[in-house]
């Protein structure tokens, strides 16, 4: 027989909190007080719960899909049922894997004038370029150490030049008409 389900007598005013919560997306330690359980519990209701994030290795899910999982449970026959059934279709939370680039300490001031060749900026336009996944994320790497120390050198080459100031009919006319008083 399956383990009973303790937050499930408290399902209603469980969801009337998180419908009047400000809170927008729920994290392990917020799921973990919503629903009075533990560190594990909590781990695996936000699986349950489904179209979990990662920001920085930590997991949030979102208040839609918290309240479509609290009305599912609410409308189930079985809680229990239900849950188990949850966990079986469950996607894996994801896993980042760091980036194992590191910007040597020479490049740490880099600006525009020193990104390698395979970065290209131009006006309206930039481009990484690699052999493989690593460089391209080097060159990405690059680009955002670039973007951090010389943003206007950035924003001046892309930006399109300024267009020259357009003379009006009446202007184009006062200067002919000096052009030929001075003749």
């Amino acid at each position: 027989m399956a383990r009973p389900v303790k937050w499930s007598r408290d399902l209603y005013p469980i969801r009337d909190r998180a419908e009047r919560s400000r809170t927008e997306t729920w994290s392990r330690q917020d799921i973990a007080q919503l629903f009075d359980v533990g560190r594990a519990s909590a781990q695996m209701l936000l699986k349950a719960i489904g179209d979990v994030q990662d920001l920085g290795g930590t997991h949030f899910v979102d208040r839609a899909s918290l309240l479509a999982f609290l009305n599912e449970m609410i409308q189930a026959d079985s809680v229990e049922r239900a849950l188990r059934s949850r966990y079986e279709r469950a996607r894996p939370v994801p896993r980042p894997k760091p980036l194992r680039i590191t910007l040597p300490e020479d490049l740490r001031h880099i600006t525009l004038a020193d990104l390698p060749e395979n970065v290209y900026v131009r006006e309206g336009e930039v481009r990484v370029t690699g052999a493989n996944a690593e460089q391209i994320i080097e060159g990405l790497f690059f680009l955002a150490q670039v973007l951090q120390n010389d943003l206007d050198a950035v924003r001046t080459r892309l930006d399109p030049p300024p267009q020259p100031p357009q003379m009006d009919d009446d202007l184009r006319e006062m200067l002919r008409s000096l052009r030929e008083h001075r003749s």
